[in-house]
This record gives C-alpha cells, structure tokens and sequence, in this order.
C-alpha cells in the first residue's frame, strides 16, 4: 500500500492569482526593485508582466533579479520608462507589487507541457511590449509584432502608428512614410520621414591626413524613390591627393540602382567611372535581415580607387569580395564581423596584387539613460597574399599586412533633437605601431527638410596608404526631396 501511493501523482495545489497577490503570502521569489521615489504601474497580460515607470531600474538590481530567476526567464527587455518579461517556456509566473518593488515567483512545468502563448491585444500592455523591442534594439521582432496587431486592430490607430513607427526603426523609410500618409501624421517625426522617403540630396567633404598620403574629398550625390521599390542615384566625386611633394586631381562619377522587398532585403548594384584614368568598374550589395540579425555581402569589380600613394600617382582600382553578418546577443551586445578578399590595381592594368580582409566588433552598452555609456572592441586587418614586383624586384603597388586592435569607451545622447557620439581609446597593430583613437560626432536636424552631420578625430588604425596616425574630419549637409508641408 505504501508502495502505490509512491508512486502515485503528487496533489498540486492551484493557488488563485488574487491570493498570490496578497502581501501576506511568502514564496521563493526574485525582486524587480526601482528607486523608492518611483511611480510603477504593472499589467499582467496572462503570461506576460509588462512595468511602466517613471524612473529606470538601476542595471544592478536587474542584473541580481536575473541571476535570482536564473532559467526562469524566458524573455527580458527594457527601456527608460518601461519593462516586459516573460517566463520561459512551459514556466508559470506570478507576482506580488509593494509600492516600487515587484516579487515576482516563477514555477517550473509540472510535466513538461508548453503554455499556449496569450493572443496579442490592442492594450497599452502590447503596445508597451513593441516599444521596448524597439528600445531593447530589435526591430525585427517588434515590426512582426507591431504587424499583427495593426492587422489584427485594422480601426486602431495607435496599432498603426506603432506599425509605422517599427518600420522606421528597422530602417524602411518608405514604408514608414507611406503609413504615416495613412495616419494623416503631421506632427515632426512623420513629416521629416515622408520629406526623406522621396529622396535626398546632399553635398559633403571628408579629409584625411596621415604619414604616407593625405587627402580631401568633395562630393555630391542625389537618391531619388522610384515607384514604390526602387531608388536610383547618382554623383560625383573630387579627390585632391598629396603624395610627400606631388599633388594629384581625380574625379569620379557614380551610379546606382537599389531594390528594397518588404524593408528586409535589399539590392543595390553600382557603378563609377574615374575621368581622368578611364577606369570604370561596378558591383552588387545585398543586404538581408533586421538591423539586428542581417547578413551582407558585396562583389565590386575594377572599380576606381585611390587608396595607396601609388594608384594615386598612376590612377588605380580595386575588386573586392566581402560577406559578413551582425547579430544582437542581448539588448546590451551587438556581435559583428566581416570577411573577404581584395585585388588593388593600376589603371595601366599592372600592379594587380591581392590580400585577405578580415573584420569584427563587439559592442557592449553599459548604461542607457542619458548619456548612454558603452565599450566597442574592433578588430580590423589585411593580410598580404600577393605582391607583383616590377622590373627592379620592388612591389608596384608597395602593401602591408596589418591586424589592428581597438579597445574604445562610448558615450552618446540626444539633446533635443541633436544626437552626440563620443569614442576613445587605444589602437595597437600587432605588426608594429599603437596609439591613441578618438571621435566626436553629431549629427541634426534642421526643420523638416535639411539635416547636418559632421564628426572627425584621431585615429591610429593602419590602412594601406595611411600608416601610423592619421586626423580626419568629414561634414555632411543632406536636403529630403519630399513634401515638407
């Protein structure tokens, strides 16, 4: 007899979520703890707990929940005013408020069944869900997310404009704007997407300043929306070259032609022409994914280039091949890297001589109220496969390998409408050289129409032609080709 109760299935208890809730009851459980002063107001969406707040959450007190709930938490997201987590699959939740602390206890599947994920809803709790995928940077899944629901709400604006709103986070301008036209939005953000979906104009000027070759370029370029998926471009560019004493002039024109399908893939294929060499080349770029899972890949042929002090002296191309991917680990840690092949030549058809490139980064935000705090580490390197000597057995076109190192702090805020990015830190090439790296951008908005960019800095990442330290500067002066009205 006692054999068979052994064996037999324990009771379990159903405690109704209104008595979980009472303060009274005491559980295993794992704190979520904002500042005293702060204003929390949770939803349960049956399955889901979605915090709205005043104050952000201190990083440590989330890191000391997470590791508290451990294999419980199936999905955790953040922002600056609001919260969504998740339990794993098959885990139950429950949860218990006392003013700006939430205990939450988590149960494990008592045989292994999955829970049935809750029918999303037109509340402020999904709508809350989407924002903090966006805020937590992944635009992929919230633009799947914001689609069902403005589907499944057809009549609910704030679905829509939410739909509208992850789309221009996921980087598709035109599809944005084409919902905002729907919305009839004309409040700043939706009238600056449909001015920029038309198209743009811009003019620009970047200059470089290193050991070996020194350079300033002019440009002008116009993208122009065809039809609903296509874009086509055009411009020109102006190179003025300082080899030690010898000063070289280059224009280049260019053309392009891009597809966009559905915001998630898109194709550009390109062409230039260097004036003054007669060298002409073209390429394809893919791009497929999210901003934070997408793959690229790139294939260039002959295309005009003036990288090395010797193309710039007899004019020069370069044919490239690239494949690479980046991909969002956590809402804190962004993975990328990128590897291929380059072939550099002379216009006169010598020279051709060929490198492995490789390249890869991780991004780590630390803190993101303002002003976000972050680490970027960045490897960067070019390995010599091929040299072609000419008749007194020197390289033609003399290059380096080089494998950089680049450990840098972030801090970046928007104040008002203009966003600042500030990055230092070290660069060491193990193949001889260190030194420091630092950059300050900004870039703003001017009305509905213009909007401004500049940035330059210090940097002591090798590349060929620009060895050792290099300054730089860049300035950027863009104009939408839509309606500003």
């Amino acid at each position: 007899m006692m054999l068979f109760f052994c064996l037999a299935d324990a009771p379990v208890l159903v405690v109704p979520r209104a008595v979980f809730a009472d303060g009274r009851i005491v559980t295993p459980e794992a704190r979520l703890a904002w500042p005293d002063d702060a204003v929390v107001r949770i939803e349960d969406r049956g399955g889901e707990l979605v915090a709205r707040f005043d104050r952000p959450i201190a990083p440590a007190r989330l890191a000391a929940f997470r590791e508290a709930a451990g294999d419980a938490i199936g999905d955790l997201r953040w922002n600056d005013d609001s919260l969504v987590l998740r339990p794993a699959t098959g885990w139950t939740m429950r949860w218990r408020q006392t003013g700006p602390v939430v205990a939450v206890a988590f149960s494990p599947p008592a045989d292994g069944a999955l829970l049935e994920v809750a029918d999303d809803s037109a509340s402020d709790a999904a709508l809350a869900a989407i924002e903090a995928d966006v805020a937590a940077g992944y635009p992929g899944s919230a633009l799947r997310a914001a689609t069902t629901l403005a589907n499944r709400y057809p009549a609910d604006r704030r679905a829509a404009r939410l739909l509208a709103d992850t789309r221009l986070a996921q980087g598709d301008v035109r599809g944005a704007a084409r919902d905002y036209r729907a919305l009839a939005a004309d409040d700043l953000a939706a009238r600056r997407t449909i001015a920029a979906a038309a198209g743009t104009a811009g003019i620009g000027v970047t200059a470089r300043d290193g050991s070996d070759l020194a350079q300033t370029e002019f440009a002008a370029r116009i993208d122009a929306a065809v039809g609903d998926t296509f874009d086509v471009g055009g411009g020109v560019r102006h190179l003025v070259s300082t080899v030690a004493t010898v000063r070289s002039g280059d224009t280049v024109i260019d053309a392009s032609l891009a597809a966009a399908f559905d915001g998630a893939v898109r194709i550009q294929l390109f062409a230039s022409a260097a004036l003054d060499d007669a060298v002409t080349g073209g390429g394809a770029r893919v791009t497929a994914g999210s901003p934070d899972a997408q793959f690229r890949a790139t294939v260039t042929r002959h295309m005009p280039d003036y990288s090395t002090p010797a193309q710039v002296l007899a004019g020069g191309y370069l044919s490239r091949a690239l494949i690479g991917v980046t991909y969002r680990l956590t809402p804190g840690v962004v993975v990328q890297g990128d590897i291929g092949a380059y072939r550099y030549g002379l216009a006169t058809g010598s020279g051709e001589s060929d490198t492995i490139v490789a390249s890869a980064g991780v991004d780590y935000l630390i803190r993101r109220q303002f002003p976000a705090l972050g680490l970027t580490y960045r490897f960067d390197a070019e390995y010599v496969q091929r040299l072609q000597l000419g008749a007194d057995r020197l390289a033609v076109i003399p290059l380096a390998t080089r494998e950089n190192h680049t450990l840098q702090g972030l801090a970046s805020g928007a104040i008002g409408a203009v966003q600042l990015t500030a990055l230092a830190g070290w660069t060491v090439d193990r193949f001889g050289g260190d030194g420091p790296t630092a950059s300050l951008g900004i870039a703003a908005p001017i009305a509905v129409a213009w909007r401004v960019e500049g940035s330059g800095g210090i940097t002591s990442i090798a590349r060929q032609g620009f060895a050792g330290r290099q300054l730089y500067a860049r300035a950027l002066l863009t104009r939408s080709l839509g309606d500003t009205q």
